[in-house]
Order: C-alpha cells, then structure tokens, then sequence
C-alpha cells in the first residue's frame, strides 16, 4: 500500500495526479478505450432517444420556468427518468476505470480489461448513491424558478453539500483497495475522519489538477461552435473524451489524498494507542 507520511502540497499531488494518469493511460490503454467507447455510445444514445421520445432537455425546461409558462410534468418526469438512468449507467461505465486507477496507485496493479466485477459495481453504487442529494437538488432549484426566494438558500445547500461530499473522497479509495469496514456509516465516517484538515489541501489540489482542462474546454467551445453545426457528433465524442480524464485524473488526486489521510502521523498514533489498549 503506498504510504505518504509527509504532507504534501497542492502542487505536488496535481503533478503526481497528471503523472500517474499519463503512465496509466500508457499501461492500461484498452481500458481507457472501452470506457471511452461506453462513455462516448451513452452520450450518442442518449440524444438520439432524448430526440425520438421527445424528451425535454434541461435548458429547454429552464426556457418554460423563466417564462413563467406551466411545466410539462410528463416531460419533466422523463427528463428526471433520464437523468437518473444516465447517472447509473455513467456510475457502472466510470467505475472499473475510477478503480483501476485507485489500485495502480495505491498497489501498483495493472488492470488492462478488468470491467463488470463484484468490485466495481459495489464501487458504481457508492457514485450513484452520492450523487442522488445533488440530483435532487438541482432539479429542486429548477422547479423553483427565478421568481421565488428558495432558489438562493437551494443553491447555498447545494454548495454545502458538495463541499460535504468533498470531504468523503476518500472512502472512494477505501472501496477500491477493498479497505475492511463494518457498515455504511463507519466507512463515511472513517473517510470523514482521515479529510479532517485536509480541506484546503484536496480543493486547491482539485482546482490546480482540473485548471488546465478547463482552460482547454473554454478554448474549444470558443473554436469548435461552427464545427459542431456541420459534425454534430464532435459533442458527445468530447464529451466522453473529458469523462474520461476526469474520471481518470479525479481518482489520481483522491488516490494521493488518501495516501497521506489515511497514514498521516495522528491517525498512526491513535492506530499505536488502541493497539496497546
């Protein structure tokens, strides 16, 4: 198990976080391809059956809610319908990936086609599980409107929850190495535990890991808008590009997390006093 006992800075952990993404996309590269193959088909079909079903897309159901016109609740419950089956899909698809990496790091392990395991899905239902309060709110937010005051204090519970889960990371890593915990609630709060002062360390980590992609993707959507109008498709192939690396580099930077949170010297001495206990 890899063992970081120095603290170490934001810097270092998105260096190490690209690092370790770029030898792993080099040794397990069918991996990277069929997640992209997955993430890319997903996305593909999801806006052909959105468009056969007639289901309304979210900024078409924000049109309706800024003009004050009435929600069509048969499309809105297919929109949520949709939002939810994409976002198990996307937790199995992004699982054995999220995995790989958490293990290549931690462990040292190769994993080349490893896909569909006991392992990832356990891992996919942790992702879909903590996603669900963020879906809820969300679409809370939009049925609120624009109008009503509910939507500045929806959207401060929203960004307290995000930063709540933040906070949880580290259990992703725990599942992975297939950390030893007796029930749900102890392994958050272990988790929760082992990110205590690490808060500013893992955002500021997360921002310098995720800055040069975003920069990249402003770029892009400023070049490519006459590209998209005669190659449609260029959306969700990029889409799934960027899935892809941010799956890949999210679990690279929870990975370095984890490995000085859960070996950081108080956790050491408190593991040494209940040992003698």
């Amino acid at each position: 198990m890899l063992s970081t006992t120095m603290r170490p800075t934001s810097w270092q952990i998105a260096l190490r976080a690209w690092s370790s993404l770029l030898r792993a996309a080099r040794l397990m590269l069918p991996l990277f391809l069929i997640t992209y193959v997955l993430m890319a088909g997903l996305g593909i079909a999801i806006d052909r059956l959105s468009a056969i079903l007639s289901i309304p897309s979210i900024d078409a159901l924000k049109e309706i809610v800024t003009a004050g016109r009435r929600l069509p609740w048969l499309g809105v419950s297919e929109g949520i319908g949709r939002d939810v089956v994409v976002c198990i899909v996307q937790a199995v698809i992004a699982a054995p990936l999220a995995v790989a990496m958490h293990r290549f790091i931690l462990l040292g392990e190769t994993r080349r086609f490893t896909f569909a395991t006991r392992l990832t899905m356990r891992f996919a239902a942790w992702i879909f599980l903590l996603q669900i309060p963020v879906m809820i709110l969300a679409w809370l937010i939009l049925f609120a409107g624009p109008a009503t005051a509910l939507v500045p204090l929806l959207t401060v519970v929203l960004i307290a929850l995000l930063l709540f889960l933040m906070q949880t990371l580290q259990l992703f890593p725990a599942v992975a190495v297939q950390e030893p915990s007796e029930t749900v609630s102890a392994r958050l709060e272990t988790a929760l535990e082992r990110a205590e002062g690490m808060f500013w360390l893992a955002l500021v980590a997360l921002v310098l890991t995720f800055l040069p992609i975003g920069v990249v993707q402003a770029v892009a959507m400023r070049v490519s808008v006459k590209l998209v109008a005669h190659a449609p498709l260029v959306v969700p192939l990029a889409k799934a590009a960027l899935g892809v690396v941010t799956v890949a580099l999210a679990a690279a930077v929870v990975s370095w997390l984890y490995s000085y949170g859960a070996h950081k010297p108080k956790m050491v001495i408190q593991g040494q006093q209940l040992s003698q206990a």
